[in-house]
């Protein structure tokens, strides 16, 4: 009786230590299938990828390559891997290799600084699309996404420093030195208010905010109230500046009136963002990916004028309003 005992002892933790095993093992096959899961796309997702040459946790211009991130992640089947700091050709080079090694399907490059290297892989690379913000190309499997600098909405920020300046001198720090003609924003200035006297600046860079503020000085010296600042990073510097003199600015490429609600009477937003929408929605289109430059405008979500800010009165806005219906309902003409 003892030994049947024994036996049958034996048997129950021969069968324990199966089912454990067997448990064990489909615990272990279930870990592995969601670290595979964990590191490839669904079945129905793309991976793509996004290089920039600075950081992505600032105000600065490659956080709106995070931006961008976000926006086609949330509206089509992608994977995005963004690489940031990539500032040589060297580095841009190695996260472009890194991308096609992850199988990136298309790889964009957050500006104009991106064009060589793309080129040199597109040529090797030709299953992967190559597509950069401005710049140029040269093969089939290679686009530039590109906006015109000036956008008519510029005009009705132009009447907006109209109506606020009291000094009537109003001055532009641009970043680069404009193309020949008069911008959008001058003719505004010169139609609501002709007797303004326009002063502009080029600071020859979108990020030097030294140079920016000692501009925004002289202007502030020879009695600008209304500053029109087109930089990147340099325009917090600028505004920093005008919160000290309480002088108006016009902000650019996004919605600035986060540094200064009194004093930022609009801002002239390039949503450098939704571009990555424009590349998506050509990439699922039927037609794809184009080869060559595509011009996008505000047909594109890709200019935006933020809301007036709280120093306007009812009948200023009012007019600003009436403006800008007439023009979008074909009445009024620049």
């Amino acid at each position: 009786m003892m030994r049947l005992q024994s036996m049958q002892q034996k048997k129950l933790i021969l069968i324990i230590m199966i089912v454990a095993i067997v448990f064990i093992s489909t615990i272990g096959v279930k870990v592995i299938k969601i670290l595979n899961e964990s590191t490839m796309p669904a079945e129905d997702e793309i991976r793509v990828a996004i290089i920039a040459s600075d950081g992505i946790s600032d105000q600065s211009w490659g956080s709106l390559a995070y931006k961008g991130q976000l926006k086609i992640e949330e509206q089509f089947p992608v994977e995005v891997l963004l690489y940031s700091e990539k500032n040589t050709d060297e580095l841009i080079e190695e996260a472009a290799l890194m991308a096609i090694e992850e199988e990136a399907k298309v790889i964009m490059g957050h500006g104009r600084e991106f064009s060589n290297v793309f080129t040199k892989l597109a040529s090797v690379h030709k299953d992967v699309h190559f597509v950069t913000l401005r710049g140029t190309s040269d093969y089939p499997n290679q686009s530039v996404y590109t906006f015109e600098e000036e956008t008519e909405l510029e005009y009705f920020a132009a009447l907006a420093a109209s109506l606020k300046t009291k000094s009537n001198k109003i001055g532009i720090i641009d970043a680069f030195e404009a193309s020949e003609g008069m911008s959008h924003f001058e003719k505004g200035v010169h139609h609501y208010k002709p007797e303004v006297m326009l002063y502009y600046k080029v600071v020859g860079s979108r990020d030097n905010g030294t140079k920016a503020v000692a501009l925004a000085e002289s202007f502030i010296q020879d009695g600008v109230d209304v500053i029109y600042t087109k930089g990147n990073a340099y325009n917090r510097y600028v505004i920093d500046l005008a919160k000290r003199h309480n002088v108006y600015v016009v902000g650019f490429l996004d919605d600035q009136s986060y540094l200064a609600e009194n004093l930022v009477l609009t801002s002239v937003m390039n949503d450098i963002s939704q571009i990555y929408v424009a590349i998506m929605r050509d990439y699922f289109s039927a037609e794809g990916l184009p080869q060559g430059e595509v011009v996008l405008t505000e047909s594109d979500g890709v200019y935006k004028l933020a809301p007036f800010g709280p120093m306007f009165s009812e009948n200023e806005m009012n007019f600003i309003q009436n403006e800008m219906d007439r023009y979008y309902k074909g009445e009024k003409q620049f």
